[in-house]
This record gives structure tokens, sequence and C-alpha cells, in this order.
């Protein structure tokens, strides 16, 4: 076919005989509207075929679309990824090193576009997608200085931004082989299906002032032309909860119901502001509808852990259905400060070009690294009772929130009118901002109307968080249970059951999600090598009169028991994955003859060795006295198949992680592993010498992601992977105690 370019008559042909129905209509400018009722396959043809996948209007496009996602996409991200590094980077990729990976990894992408590839085999190699890019980006700039990994990081991210979906990647395709560039599509929806149409806009230079980004479809294309904006808000909402739930979190039915009504508004603003317009469906998503709330419970209700895990689940949500480029940044702020602190930190500086709070909020908003604005959780935690002798005082906080979040300087007066140009200087009209409170208190009424005279505060809703209990408990241990199964396997069916019969606890449920993951091992471990029992599992989890656990699915079971540390170990001696038993060995030969206890504690290295592996646990932690054993440990967990080793790192002279004021190139540990890809296998040293060097790891080896103050839930430091042999000489700090996996 030949070229269309920017030819609207050529692209008309094109549509035109492949048997779809296609007007060019003139205002406001010229554009090609193809009709939906002519979107449908009549008769077998490959290229119409193609042509509806690329519209997100295939009969089969939603089975096609999970399986480019979970299959696929990372794998054809890695391809085109080579590509570009041997034309972006000659000198480079004509190194030896970085050209034996080159041609190591093209080998792997052409062999999975192989038909006798199964769905197993893709998978299996997506997973180790972001370990590949990261080996390859390594040896890239060890091989050319002058290439800066940020550089080819952003490249990477940039394919998988464009060739999130099925859709998208076939549009990359076809724009690049037709030489044409789209500015926007949009979809008229209709009460009579024959006027219902898609209308292409390209671009034209003539009328154009700029040339727009790359085009890209909305993730939910399908969803969206065939159910409507309000049946993407559902999915949305579904993916939010989802995605905060595989974070550990739980929403009650209580607090689903009180979220719901203003994250349903807060999503269709994104998507569709004017319901009596066309549709955009170009990727973005711009929300006008400002979203806040207040958070009141007593401590260990779960207040920071829904606060914390509302930034990637929002931003997990986003990208799945409605942007993939667009980034969630976090920003926190404590409110529980001498209000004099307050007053400092939130003051308002000449262009904001400090790094005062304000300043932050706006800088993160829009990154340089950043190809569109983004999104900013603003967490302000632990708002203070509102008794005038307590300092910091609620109506002050408020009122001082409400001065300066409007752009204002001066104390807060009710009826003041606001000064010229302060709009500017503030971030009280920005729907592009979350505010979250959290506070042990009410808030009251005339705090609420300070905050109320800002618009981001408009929709501000007060609610109560209780802690997880009751009915609430149990229902939350079988969704969590079933998410970490899901998780394993991909082609699980959805009427698989998992029946649970556990003592539930009570209070915080931290301790409830590390037994359920380390079950959920256990039993995906006992079905691992069966394909039937695997796609529908039947399995029954009970805790015994004795306390122990029998996880069963079919004729297979398998008993555990509790040893230290709330660990699960079996009752019969049993090692899971290969590399583990190569570990033990090697300790066993190398501490033969020993008079310590370590020989006698090799089941339980064993077991959480198993975990490691298998990431059930993530980080996991193991502490010691003995110097010798941590060195060896890491050793022999550094050399396995697949693991990177980082030794010998002192925390009290090399640095965790960057602050905000230290320089991008500042060495620190969280970069050292990140250099790796995300979800790496890294076994890490650390060697204790005082209670200040086990004060320094406390976050990086605590399970919650790391976060540096611009980093995003994309580049957070997640934990999975992570081994960390701590060395302590001295008392072990409870710091340090609360976060191990294992004390030898």
């Amino acid at each position: 076919t030949p070229k269309t370019k920017n030819s609207l008559e050529k692209l008309q042909l094109l549509f035109d005989k492949h048997g779809f129905r296609t007007s060019v209509v003139m205002s406001p400018r010229p554009a090609l509207s193809i009709y939906k009722d002519s979107c449908i396959l009549l008769s077998p043809s490959e290229a119409k075929e193609v042509l509806l996948m690329m519209l997100g209007m295939h009969t089969n496009q939603d089975d096609m679309e999970r399986w480019y996602a979970v299959s696929v996409k990372k794998v054809y991200c890695l391809s085109l990824f080579c590509i570009m590094l041997r034309k972006l980077c000659p000198e480079a990729a004509q190194n030896f090193a970085v050209d034996a990976l080159l041609l190591e990894n093209e080998a792997l992408c052409r062999s999975m576009g192989a038909a006798e590839t199964t769905t197993d085999e893709l998978n299996r190699i997506a997973t180790t997608v972001s370990e590949r890019v990261a080996s390859l980006i390594q040896a890239a700039v060890k091989a050319d200085t002058r290439i800066r990994s940020a550089q080819l990081e952003h490249e990477f991210n940039r394919h998988t931004y464009r060739n999130s979906t099925i859709s998208n990647a076939i549009a990359q395709l076809f724009l690049t082989a037709h030489g044409c560039s789209i500015k926007d599509i949009y979809f008229k929806r209709s009460h009579m299906p024959k006027y219902e149409r898609i209308t292409v806009y390209l671009y034209d230079p003539d009328i154009d002032e700029f040339k727009p980004p790359p085009f890209t479809f909305l993730p939910s294309l399908h969803c969206l032309l065939e159910q409507g904006p309000e049946a993407l808000v559902q999915g949305m909402i579904k993916s939010f909860w989802s995605h905060l739930l595989r974070h550990g979190y739980f929403a009650t039915p209580a607090i689903c119901s009180e979220f719901t009504p203003d994250l349903e508004k807060y999503f269709l603003s994104g998507i569709a502001q004017n319901p009596n317009i066309p549709l955009l469906l170009n990727a973005h998503f711009t929300p006008s509808y400002a979203l806040s709330f207040y958070l009141k419970g007593k401590a260990g209700a779960g207040k920071s852990s829904l606060v914390r895990n509302f930034c990637p689940a929002l931003n997990a949500t986003v990208e799945e259905h409605a942007d993939p480029e667009i980034l969630v940044r976090f920003v926190k702020q404590n409110l529980n400060k001498p209000f004099e602190d307050l007053q400092l930190e939130l003051e308002l500086r000449p262009n904001n070009n400090d790094l005062s709070v304000m300043s932050i909020i706006q800088g993160r908003r829009m990154t340089m690294t950043q190809s569109k604005p983004g999104l900013v959780v603003v967490d302000l935690e632990e708002m203070a009772s509102n008794d005038p002798d307590a300092n910091p005082n609620q109506l002050k906080t408020a009122q001082l929130i409400s001065q300066r979040f409007s752009g204002r300087n001066g104390d807060y007066k009710a009826d003041a009118k606001a000064p010229r140009n302060s709009d500017k200087r503030g971030i009280s009209g920005d729907a592009t901002l979350i505010t979250l409170f959290t506070s042990n208190y009410e808030l009251e009424k005339e705090c609420k109307d300070a905050l109320l005279r800002l618009k981001m505060f408009e929709n501000l809703k007060c609610m109560v968080v209780t802690a997880v209990s009751g009915d609430d408990r149990s229902d939350f241990a079988h969704a969590y249970i079933q998410q970490c199964v899901q998780d394993r396997f991909a082609n699980l069916a959805p009427e698989c059951s998992i029946e649970l019969n556990i003592s539930m606890g009570e209070g915080d449920t931290r301790i409830l999600v590390r037994r359920l993951r380390l079950l959920a091992f256990y039993l995906c471990s006992l079905v691992a090598d069966s394909e039937s029992v695997k796609s529908r599992i039947v399995a029954k989890i009970a805790q015994t009169a004795s306390g122990t656990y029998i996880v069963s699915s079919g004729d297979r079971s398998i008993e555990l028991k509790t040893s230290s540390l709330q660990n699960l170990l079996p009752v019969e001696y049993r090692v899971f994955d290969s590399r583990t038993e190569i570990v033990v060995d090697g300790l066993r030969e190398s501490f033969k003859g020993d008079e310590s206890n370590i020989l006698n504690r090799l089941d339980e290295i064993s077991q959480i060795l198993d975990f490691y592996f298998a990431k059930a646990l993530a980080p996991v932690v193991v502490v010691s006295n003995n110097a010798e054993l941590i060195e060896k440990l890491v050793d022999l967990v550094g050399v396995q198949k697949d693991v990177q080793m980082i030794p010998h790192v002192d925390p009290k002279s090399y640095k965790m992680m960057k602050s905000l004021y230290d320089p991008s190139d500042t060495p620190n540990l969280r970069d050292d592993i990140l250099k790796f890809g995300r979800g790496a296998f890294v076994a890490v040293e650390l060697e204790c010498h005082s209670k200040d060097a086990e004060l320094r790891i406390r976050e990086i080896i605590e399970d919650s992601p790391s976060m540096t103050a611009f980093s995003t839930s994309k580049s957070a430091l997640y934990k999975d992977g992570l081994f960390f042999g701590v060395y302590v000489d001295g008392e072990i700090t409870p710091e340090v105690l609360s976060r191990a996996s294992l004390i030898i």
C-alpha cells in the first residue's frame, strides 16, 4: 500500500479499500471520519483485522490485549530497545561486551516469535526483561562514558509507553510505515448507531503551529468505544482497589463506599470533562474535579498505610486505563510540629525557586524528565487538635494552609480579598493535586471553613478510618491470598477457590499480610508442576489445634510449623529451589565443626532462602552478630544464577539514599540496587558497627518502597528480590529487630 503520509485523501482510500465506511469532514478543520458500524469483519481479511485491532474494535480485542500485556509487551519493548541502542549509540554497540549482550537479547526476542513458543515461556522471559535492560544500560555506559544511564532508561520507558497496548503497538508501526503524524482522534457518540464515528485529525503544518507529540491511544480504547466513559470509570475504580490490595492495604466496604463516589467524579473528569462533546481517544488524563479527603482515626487504624499506598495505586490505575506516561508523585508534609516551623516551611518566596514545601509541590508536578504534567498526592500528616493552648493548633494550621496554598503571604483574614496575581503564586485551583489529611482528631467547622475557601478543598470529605476487624478481616485475608496466587499464575481461572480457616489475629494487618504471603508461597509451590491444577486451583488452608498449618490441593498437602519471628517451615524438611540447596551446602561446609548454633539453624535459613528466591518476602533481612556468617551467606547468595551482589557496605561511610539537597550523581546504595533493574535479585551485605549505623539502614530494609524527594511510584525502590545480610556489632536495635526476617 502506498504511503499515506499526512494526506487525508490517501488515508481515506486506504480505509475504503479495506471495507470501512468513511467520509471527510471540513469543520472545524479537515479530518477523516470512520463510521463505527463498518468496523466489523464480514469476510476473512488479515489487513482489516490489523486495522480493527489498531482501532480497538476487533471482536477479540480484550483477549488479545490481555495476552499482549502479560506475555508479549515486555519482550517486544526489549527488541525495540536493542534496535534503538544500535542506532543511537553506535560506538557503544561496537564494544565486544555490549555487542554480545545485544546479540543474546536479539536472538531471544526472535525465538519468542516462534510458533512453538508457549505462553509460560513468554511469561518467564517477560519477568527477566528489566534485568536484561539494566545489564544493557550498564554495559553501554561503561563502554561509552558520554552516555548517561538516565537517558537510556528514558528511551526504554518511551518504548513502553508508546507500545502499552496491542492497539498502540500496531498504531506505532502504522504511523512509521506511512510516515504520517496524527494530532488527535475523537469518537462522536450518537443515539443512532449509524452516525457514531471515529474522527482522525492529521497534523497540518499550514494550520498547526507546532508538530504534535507522538500519538498514542488511550489504553482502555476498546472499553471506551464499546461501553462509554462510565464503564471505563468503573473499571478504573475496580483497578484502584485491586492495586491497593496488592500493596497490602484492604479497604473495608465502609471505606470503599466513602471513597468511591468522589473517585468516580475524579476519574470521569480526567477522561471526559464534557459529555456533550466527542470523546478524545488520545492517551490523556486531565482531571478537573478536586479530590481531597480528611482521614480521622485512632493510632494504628491504618490511615498512614492508606495514604502511603494511595499514590502507587492511583499511578497504576491511570497507567493501565488512561495514560501510561502520567507520573503520580508524592509529597509528605508533617503538620504536627511547632507553628513557627510550619510558617517557615510553607513560606512563599520570590519565584518559588527554593526548596520550600510550596516549591516542591509545584516542581513535582512537572519535572525536566517528564513529557507531560503529572499528578501529585500531597500527604498532610497528623493535623493537630483544636485545643487553644496546643502548638500547633488546628485552626491556625488550617488558616496557614489556606493562606499559603492560595498564594498569599501575611496572616489569614476570612473576609480579605485575594491580592493581584496571588493565584499565579499559589496552587489552590489545581485539580492535579490530590490532598490527603490524616489526624487523630475531628476537623472543626471553623477549620474546615478556612480550607473550603480554596478550590482544591471544595470537595473535602471527612471520614473515619477504623482498623480492619471481624468479618472485614476475614474478607481481607481471602481476597489477599487470592491476589497473591493470581500474581504467581497469570492463567488462573476466575472460579478458583481457596478455603481459609486460620486465626486472623487483631489490630495491625501487617503481621497477617506476612503470614498470608508465606501460605500463598507454599500453596503455589504445591501446585506449580501441575498445569491442570495450576489453572483451576481448589485448595484448603487450615490451622490445627496444635498450631500447625495444613495446606492442601487435590491429593497434595504439606504441614507447616511456626519458627522464630513467625516464619513458617515444613514439618518435614524440604527445599523448593535448587539455589537454596547450593547455599545451604556451602554454609554446612564452611561451618563444619563450628560450636555455634549455625548448623542447627540451617532448616530456617533454607526456608528463608526459598522465600527469597520466590519473592514471597520482600525484602529478606537476615541479622546476626556473626560477621563471618553474614559475609559467607551474602557471598553464597550473590553467586547464584541471576543474583547480583553488593558486598561490604558500611552505612556510616556510604549513603543509603540521596537526600533532597544532594547532587544527582551522589553515590548511594538505593541507586546501586536500581542499576540492576526493577525486581532484580540483589544480595547486599551491611556492616553496622554502631547504633547510628543501624538507624541509617532502617528505611532501606523495611518492606515499603524507598523513595527519594523527587522519585515516583514508578522509580521507587521496591524490595522484591532484595536480600540484606546485616552484621551488627553489639546490641541489635528495635528498629532492626522489627524488620528482620531471621536472626541468627
